[in-house]
């Protein structure tokens, strides 16, 4: 098996355990990956929305001091980028790692705010 096909396999398996369904289709892309970046500055926490069991949630993931990865920017539009930090995403999401690998959970500094309820 080719690394490209390993790689469609193994980001099928990381859908598959996150969205908790299987992937209807993939798609390789190709990712113009800067040579030089501007640093925004750490990354202390990044919305998304995604769908579990057929139903859309909104997630706000906080990371823990030692897992902050940088934001950055390349010159290019569309080139906002995440360097660096511990983290790893699984079947749960993102999941901060301390030092030596092991997860840990961000006390919350932040308050969210839930308007769509």
């Amino acid at each position: 098996m080719s690394a490209a096909n390993r790689e469609t396999v193994r980001a099928a398996r990381l859908y598959r355990a996150f969205r908790e369904e299987p992937p209807r289709r993939a798609r390789r892309v190709n990712v113009d990956v800067p040579r030089a970046v501007a640093v925004m500055g750490p990354c202390e926490f990044i919305g998304y929305v995604t769908t579990h069991g057929g139903r859309t949630s909104v997630y706000i993931h906080e990371f823990s001091p030692g897992s902050r990865p940088l934001m950055a920017a390349g010159p290019k539009r569309n080139q906002l980028i995440l360097v660096g930090g511990r983290y790893r995403v699984t079947a749960h999401g993102i999941v901060d790692l301390d030092a030596r690998g092991r997860p840990v959970r961000a006390r919350h500094r932040y308050k969210v705010i839930d308007l769509g309820k």
